[in-house]
């Protein structure tokens, strides 16, 4: 029998028009919560597709360094006997750069249109979710599960939302169980609930806050508590509140809606699994890990979300708080990669995808890589293209702010620093070294470099409207 490895915990080591189905999550109310649902739900979905904007701005990315990233993807696929790579780069200052590599099966290669199931990378959607329901009061971040949902057999209805999100519940993993692969395999066209899921669910592992474990149960109760406080389905929350917004046409929640965009197949193994139907696997991922997308697009939603354009401050802090030995926030942990402090999360999904996502706080810079196989090395790729964007010979030597709107001066500087940005409330300012670290933080827009070695350094700006990076030489 084959293991199917769903969903898995972050590793360590254009568009066209999507169709929903009718399938939906169960949903629960409470006699506490369905007037407060009924009165809110029309005003969140209202205010969340207003603040979300999309900004394109034309630019052009080095051929040398394009060529450069390539070579890398060609060379790891080979190295790696991986069938396919989609691979998307937003560089800050030089734009976007895409790069394909290997085949979907025999005759058609991979193309950059290609949607590849992301996993476990579905958990930040999710996360950001939530955090958007807190941001219009329909949930607060401590409210316990039985405000919102019955009761589950070894599942503390105490818990509250924030420890589903940064994975501090103790909860059995319900796809870590005795059976679950033989259940998904069995009957490949059935549709799971996150419900009937939960009634799997094992003794905890510790009590609720006393540690940290990942698991995938954490999110499908995040995602039942989305629907419970909307009265709406998690498929249409994801489509009304962050897809369509943000423009994320082909980016989709299979089992719950379609598309016509073609699908890289799934290898696992060195067979071609795209005969099995995923309806069984993918509505038991559902928010844990059932999204499909392009690395396009994937690049695009963390380029919005790092950029203040779908989280306010409090809300995107909270997101961005990691807790625990996996150093995780809610949806995204925090990592280290090529000698850099990354944001980072992976996934792998049975028959099979891997997919990772990086970003790098003190430059920038995000990272996409989808494989369709498992297992492979999504998160290695990643690594390896941050190493070649961080060392290569043009990068970072410039900064390119739209219509210089911030101002940096003196730099470079032997001591004081003053940040200026235009018709802007700068809330906090972050420095970073080169190799992406943390080393100093204030909310005051002059600060003092000269106890500080001599070298580059990364300013990083959060205002009332977004966030703004920018290079500062110490002397």
């Amino acid at each position: 029998m084959v293991k199917i490895a769903t969903f898995a915990k972050p590793e360590t080591v254009s568009g066209h028009a999507l169709k929903p189905t009718r399938l939906n999550h169960d949903k629960y109310s409470t006699s506490n919560n369905h007037n407060k649902k009924d009165m809110k739900k029309s005003f969140f979905l209202l205010t969340t597709f207003l603040s979300l904007t999309v900004f394109i701005k034309a630019q052009t990315f080095d051929p040398i360094l394009a060529s450069e990233l390539q070579n890398k993807i060609d060379s790891m696929r080979t190295a790696g006997n991986l069938k396919g790579i989609s691979a998307s780069v937003i560089y800050p200052g030089m734009g976007t750069w895409k790069g394909v590599t290997g085949i979907s099966h025999t005759g058609t290669p991979i193309t950059s249109d290609m949607l590849f199931g992301i996993a476990s990378n579905t958990k930040l959607f999710t996360g950001v979710l939530l955090l958007k329901l807190a941001e219009n009061n329909l949930i607060q971040l401590d409210d316990p599960l039985h405000q919102y949902l019955p009761t589950f057999n070894n599942i503390d209805s105490n818990i509250t939302i924030r420890q589903l999100l940064n994975h501090t519940t103790g909860l059995d993993d319900v796809t870590s169980i005795t059976g679950y692969a033989d259940s998904m395999l069995t009957n490949p066209n059935r549709v799971f609930t996150a419900s009937e899921l939960m009634t799997w669910a094992g003794p905890p592992v510790f009590p609720a806050g006393t540690s940290w474990e990942y698991c995938n149960t954490n999110y499908l109760l995040a995602a039942l508590i989305a629907e419970s406080a909307t009265g709406q389905s998690y498929s249409q929350l994801l489509r009304d509140s962050i897809l369509t917004p943000l423009q994320l046409d082909s980016t989709y929640l299979d089992v719950y809606e379609s598309t016509i965009n073609p699908v890289a197949h799934p290898w696992q193994n060195g067979v071609d699994n795209n005969s099995i139907p995923r309806t069984s696997i993918n509505s038991a991922a559902w928010a844990a890990g059932a999204m499909y997308s392009t690395s396009g697009e994937m690049a695009q939603w963390y380029d919005a979300l790092m950029n203040g354009q779908v989280l306010n401050t409090f809300s995107f802090n909270e997101l961005t708080t990691f807790v625990g030995s996996g150093n995780y926030g809610m949806g995204i942990s925090q990592n280290t990669a090529a000698g850099r402090t990354v944001w980072t999360h992976g996934g792998v999904i049975w028959g099979g995808y891997n997919s990772s996502m990086m970003y790098d706080p003190a430059t920038g810079i995000i990272i996409c890589v989808l494989i369709n196989q498992f297992p492979a090395q999504a998160y290695q790729v990643s690594t390896q293209l941050l190493s070649t964007l961080i060392n290569n010979p043009v990068g970072l030597n410039e900064n390119s702010i739209p219509d210089n709107t911030i101002t940096l001066y003196p730099n470079p500087t032997n001591g004081l620093v003053n940040v200026e940005i235009q018709n802007r409330t700068i809330q906090n300012i972050k420095l970073y070294d080169l190799q992406g670290r943390l080393i100093k933080e204030t909310s005051e827009s002059q600060f003092d470099l000269s106890t500080y070695s001599n070298g580059t350094y990364f300013i990083r700006a959060q205002t009332d409207k977004g966030f703004y990076s920018y290079k500062l030489i110490k002397y």
